[in-house]
């Protein structure tokens, strides 16, 4: 399989390749292409193979260098072009893909296996590159003045809040920028546009000097990023991380307010999701995991919003592909209206939950879990679109493979931490075994 839930992506130099770069942009040569690319030290040479695949085939390149994936996504809008963005996302630096998009949004899932069909049966190489290359200089502004137009320049500018920004990749050449241009005190971490300073996923272990230096300074709060922005995750006044289904539905009723509708969510939406847009009388649609899902399902329903709770979120007026910049900038307005997130976090009730991940290389991990999809023994609800998702009455669990990584995943959430701790036994060998 070539394409998982998010695009291309493997480890550099094994399953992606510079080879796979030109072939895969000459089978979606079919427009002009807008190329971007995260701070991988392997991105420069994955970028230059794109853009010879694409130029042999007849089509222009509109290279922005390194920036992040929604400013790729919304720069393809703006020229109704093709785009490819060289990123693994929050994987190790060890690894690398592409992320394919048109007209502003991710590829669909039909357009990947027509890819995939193809892939390595033409092998008409053309000796000479007939399309030209140009940068483009105007889509990072382009993206920071969309997102300027979605909050309130004029509330931030009065409060001034403080803000500590772990960029850690791509969003380093916009985010702290666009803060500072909004008029907040910015501190910048990890800012540098060459690799990682920090592992890539922007969770509460790799996050640990952001926390600290929230605290110590006294910011209002903190935003990091994953290697190409899609994703944000914030950190309140205090240095503790939001809980990210808290930090999911603290932006849902920020987007639902007087804007009642549907909202997009996946097979991993919590307890506390649900309650969120039920009490304000919105309808929640879920699908399965990636945000060219939610992106699909956000534009098909008319939805006010979509999110998954990793801190990728779609916004309806924005570019319908993630973006962590506009989220940052949304967090940063939320403060601005309510005041201290610790304080905001303390009305979402949260229940148990359970997230733990199982290592299964060199293993076929979808075959894997159809095997434990047999064994388990259930009388709730059950989903099995994307893993296998049972709801009880008292709470859920979900057992399905990485799209991006050789992992089986499982989520699990119940009111009762004794019902917790007895499904997650029962399941985490079931699990075990099954590996």
């Amino acid at each position: 399989m070539l394409f998982g839930t998010s695009g291309i992506r493997g480890i550099y130099g094994k399953e992606v390749t510079e080879d796979l770069a030109l072939e895969v942009a000459r089978l979606y040569a079919d427009a002009d292409l807008v190329l971007g690319r995260d701070t991988r030290k392997s991105g420069l040479s994955l970028a230059k193979m794109v853009s010879s695949g694409t130029r042999q085939k007849n089509k222009n390149v509109y290279d922005i260098g390194i920036a992040p994936t929604p400013t790729v996504a919304l720069a393809t809008k703006k020229r109704k072009s093709n785009g490819i963005m060289i990123t693994a996302s929050h994987n190790p630096p060890e690894y690398n893909g592409l992320k394919l998009f048109k007209n502003g949004r991710e590829l669909s899932k039909n357009v990947e296996k027509e890819i995939e069909v193809r892939y390595g049966k033409e092998m008409d190489f053309a000796a000479e590159s007939k399309g030209e290359e140009f940068a483009d200089d105007f889509a990072i502004e382009d993206h920071k003045s969309l997102i300027k137009s979605l909050v309130d320049e004029r509330l931030i500018e009065k409060k001034r809040p403080k803000i500590v920004v772990d960029c850690n990749g791509a969003g380093s050449v916009i985010t702290p920028y666009l803060l500072r241009e909004l008029g907040c005190r910015v501190i910048s971490l990890n800012s540098e546009a060459d690799g990682f300073n920090r592992p890539s996923e922007p969770n509460e272990k790799n996050l640990q000097d952001l926390m600290k230096i929230v605290s110590a300074v006294g910011a209002d709060l903190g935003i990091a990023h994953d290697g190409d922005a899609d994703r944000a995750v914030v950190v309140d006044e205090t240095g503790a991380m939001l809980p990210l289904d808290t930090q999911l539905a603290i932006m849902i009723e920020n987007e639902m307010d007087g804007n009642v509708g549907k909202v997009i969510s996946t097979v991993e939406a919590s307890l506390m999701i649900r309650e969120v847009v039920e009490s304000k009388n919105g309808k929640i649609e879920i699908t399965p995991v990636g945000s060219a899902h939610v992106s699909e399902k956000l534009e098909k329903d008319g939805a006010c919003f979509g999110g998954e709770p990793c801190g990728e979120y779609v916004f309806e007026k924005g570019v319908h592909t993630p973006d962590g910049i506009l989220t940052a900038a949304k967090f940063v307005e939320i403060f601005c209206k309510n005041g201290n997130l610790s304080r905001l976090r303390e009305k979402y009730k949260s229940h148990f939950m359970l997230r733990e991940k199982f290592r299964c290389e060199g293993k076929d991990k979808y075959g894997l879990v159809d095997g434990i999809k047999g064994q388990i023994k259930t009388s709730g609800k059950i989903r099995n679109d994307d893993g296998i998702r049972v709801d009880e009455e008292d709470g859920w669990f979900l057992i399905r493979a990485s799209g991006t990584e050789p992992l089986i995943r499982l989520t699990m959430e119940y009111k009762e931490k004794k019902k917790l701790e007895k499904m997650a036994e029962y399941l985490k060998n079931l699990i075990i075994k099954s590996i």
